[in-house]
């Protein structure tokens, strides 16, 4: 057993630093856990009376003593009730945020690709096995704000759900492509350039492909095509378009896409919390 002295008076052990250290950690997500809820009202009251019992105590109060030693009795069971909401929903979370937690989320801090990733791929997947068409590009370095005017701007997270209820037929912006950067959806129902009749390779496509091959062809996008008659998901990206690929090929693809984006992303997130500091 490690023992060392404490300012030369205090025997601390090791042990004691990890409980303490742990016993910290706890506190702090108990906090997160709470924070925001009517919970944070009642703790707060119930540490105004556990000062009011060691003031009592200190000043010899022995009315005020008794009544909040056996009000202390039902502590417990009071807290319990209280706290039935908070206790029932924290513990929800905890085991929600266990069951899908990796050493890579705990030790590593994501950098939300994966997450971005799985909206999208959903999201295709779906309009994919319902043949609804779909035209998703995916800007990169290279801005798109030229073709984002033409459609309605939304500024919206990348959700699944959201990127369906786009694209669902007779909807007011199906017809267009939606624009996402590695952030959101940045708009919707927007016009992308057509393609000259006689261009080369693109006999035989249908117009989604052709604006597709087009806008990618002029840019450093990564664009998503459904078929509206196969179900086919296709992605153009440069001067290549390739057909009829696997969700895993789309989700590859994106990765591939976006990887450099999100990299670049969390080092600046992490010099500027330095620079904060």
């Amino acid at each position: 057993m490690v023992l060392f002295k404490l300012f030369d008076i205090i025997d601390v052990r090791m042990a004691d630093i990890l409980d303490i250290l742990i016993m910290s950690i706890i506190l702090y997500y108990v906090f997160q856990l709470f924070r925001g809820t009517r919970a944070v009202q009642m703790i707060i009251g119930g540490m105004f009376l556990v000062v009011a019992w060691f003031l009592a105590q200190w000043w010899e109060l022995h009315t005020l003593l008794w009544l909040l030693t056996n009000l202390a009795t039902l502590g417990i069971i009071a807290i319990v009730i209280l706290f039935q909401p908070e206790i029932r929903s924290a513990l929800t979370r905890i085991g929600q945020t266990v069951s899908r937690a990796s050493w890579q989320s705990i030790f590593f801090h994501p950098s939300g690709l994966d997450e971005v990733t799985k909206s999208i791929t959903t999201a295709v997947q779906d309009l994919a096995k319902n043949h609804f068409g779909a035209l998703i590009v995916l800007e990169k370095r290279v801005g798109l704000r030229n073709y984002e005017e033409t459609g309605e701007i939304l500024n919206a997270r990348i959700s699944s759900r959201l990127l369906r209820s786009l694209f669902f037929p007779n909807s007011a912006l199906h017809d267009g492509a939606v624009l996402l950067n590695s952030k959101n959806i940045v708009a919707a129902g927007c016009i992308l350039p057509m393609p000259t009749a006689n261009a080369g390779g693109d006999t035989g496509y249908g117009m989604r492909h052709r604006a597709a091959h087009a806008l990618a062809a002029e840019c450093d996008a990564l664009v998503i095509v459904v078929s509206e008659e196969t179900g086919y998901i296709s992605i153009a990206y440069r001067s290549n378009l390739r057909r009829n690929l696997s969700i895993k090929e789309v989700e590859f693809e994106i990765k591939r896409h976006w990887g450099e984006l999100f990299k670049d992303e969390q080092v600046e997130g992490k010099e500027t919390k330095v620079n904060n500091e």
